[in-house]
């Protein structure tokens, strides 16, 4: 059995500087994520890293690839802005299908999911605690902690979690919260979306983000939602309308691959939005 002692006061600060927001972590947890892209196709199962990084009261999610690429950007040289610095850290950064990040204050009982959509910035809120759970009383080890298992209902799925109280955070990773420890794994009853821990660790020295959205436009989970999927569906077309014009042997060919790609991704891990 393992425990942790987190006096959070002494680890976490948070720093206000007019509307930018610095935040110090001081735990990451790391899972990895296998989802079924096409609910059709039972063979189309991929897999990515995910990291959730803690702190007092609040976190910050997202997948590996994007949390790689944001430490590269943050240490970019703002006027370097050639191609060839950009191919550099794309070259580098772990591949992803998920570009958003997700920020929670328990606190404030408020969640923000921020993501960069082409050259689109934007952002909605939602209230925190999206889920209301069943505690249950069966209980197994997660990689030598203790877990119990609880089952609840989000976004159009049902869930089955395992949480760990000798980890007292109130969090998970996606926009799973709420229960009485750390999520170490969580998946849907169709095993579409399945959450697996790997390790979690505490860090020699704090990860510190600052959280500055002032230029991501807030709207509706809805519309972000359309944004991505209509960049998603016809990338080239959005480039084209943004002025960016790329020479193609065969555009219609490559516009019917791109679609025909789009078609198979048809199974997100939230199938309602509010």
């Amino acid at each position: 059995m393992k425990s942790i002692l987190m006096p959070f006061f002494l680890c976490f600060s948070v720093i206000f500087y007019a509307q930018k927001t610095d935040i110090q972590y001081s735990y990451k947890a790391t899972y990895n994520l296998e989802y079924q892209e096409d609910s059709t196709d039972q063979n189309s199962i991929k897999s990515e890293t995910v990291v959730l990084y803690l702190g007092e009261g609040v976190s910050r999610y997202s997948s590996l690839g994007k949390a790689v690429k944001d430490s590269l950007t943050e240490t970019l040289d703002p006027s370097n802005k050639s191609m060839a610095e950009f191919y550099r850290i794309r070259s580098i950064t772990p591949e992803t299908d998920f570009h958003y990040k997700i920020f929670k204050n328990h606190n404030d009982n408020e969640l923000i999911l921020a993501e960069k959509v082409f050259k689109d910035k934007l952002k909605y809120k939602q209230t925190l605690n999206l889920m209301n759970w069943e505690i249950e009383q069966e209980t197994k080890e997660v990689l030598g902690y203790k877990v119990q298992k609880a089952s609840g209902s989000f976004a159009g799925r049902e869930y089955e979690a395992w949480f760990s109280p000798e980890l007292p955070f109130s969090d998970g990773p996606y926009k799973f919260a709420g229960l009485p420890g750390l999520i170490l794994e969580i998946s849907d009853l169709q095993d579409h979306y399945h959450f697996t821990f790997s390790a979690f660790q505490e860090l020699e020295k704090l990860v510190s983000k600052t959280l500055n959205l002032d230029d991501y436009k807030e709207v509706s989970q809805q519309d972000l939602d359309q944004v991505r999927n209509y960049y998603k569906r016809d990338p080239l077309t959005a480039m084209n309308n943004a002025g960016i014009t790329i020479e193609w042997n065969d555009e219609a060919k490559a516009k019917r691959e791109l679609s025909e790609a789009h078609k198979n991704r048809n199974n997100p891990i939230e199938l309602q939005t509010k």
